[in-house]
């Protein structure tokens, strides 16, 4: 299945799960004041890493993190009906591909990697709705054999956070909280102004599916 088709289902399974729990707020038990939300996650990186350009043939090159699964969790506290905090954290297995613009290159190579997703967030919850926005700020953190070389010495970024989640109850007793998320950030792995790489903006898509432990109410 082509990464594409993978993100749209995705998307789509996420769509659904939201429209279903927007439509029934009121299904939902007492909201917790501290919750653990263990979830999975599927990975998509919206913009290239870098491309490499040889000039004598005439030919570009692209390297970008590959679309994967991973893991994750969030600690989150409700200060109040409305606004409330967390510290989340992911790990996806999603190393690097390369591809070229050469029409007659048909294949695509790569390396394996991670990536890691760490930051702390300030949550809103409008009034009525099981819907909740968030912003906040973190640091993404590559590994794995794609960026274990000695030239490599800028793996960890600081980025922004923005995103969504919402919640729909399954049976009394469970609920599911879709989340996307995007993570934005600048990156030059390896931090020199003249060296292989060139500072790019990344834009990191989360998008998640959690199931919430009541913790304290």
């Amino acid at each position: 299945m082509s990464t594409g088709t993978s993100f749209v289902r995705t998307m789509l399974l996420a769509g659904g799960v939201c429209s279903a729990g927007l439509a029934a707020p009121a299904a939902l038990p007492a909201q917790a004041k501290l919750e653990l939300i263990p979830f999975f996650a599927s990975y998509y990186a919206l913009t290239a890493v870098a491309e490499f350009t040889d000039i004598a043939a005439g030919i570009t090159y692209t390297e970008r993190q590959t679309a994967a699964a991973g893991v994750g969790g969030r600690l989150r506290y409700w200060m109040s009906p409305k606004l409330g905090v967390e510290g989340a954290a992911s790990y996806s297995w999603s190393g690097t591909s390369f591809a070229s613009d050469d029409t007659a290159d048909v294949g695509s190579s790569g390396l394996p990697g991670t990536l890691v997703h760490a930051s702390a967030r300030l949550l809103y919850r409008p009034a009525r709705t099981n819907l909740h926005l968030l912003v906040g700020a973190g640091v993404v953190s590559r590994g794995g054999e794609t960026w274990d070389f000695d030239f490599i010495d800028q793996k960890t970024e600081f980025a922004a956070v923005l995103g969504f989640g919402v919640r729909a109850t399954v049976t009394p007793k469970l609920a599911l909280e879709i989340g996307l998320e995007a993570d934005l950030y600048q990156a030059d792995p390896d931090g020199a102004d003249d060296g292989t790489y060139e500072q790019k903006f990344q834009t990191d898509l989360l998008v998640t599916i959690g199931i919430p432990f009541t913790l304290a109410r």
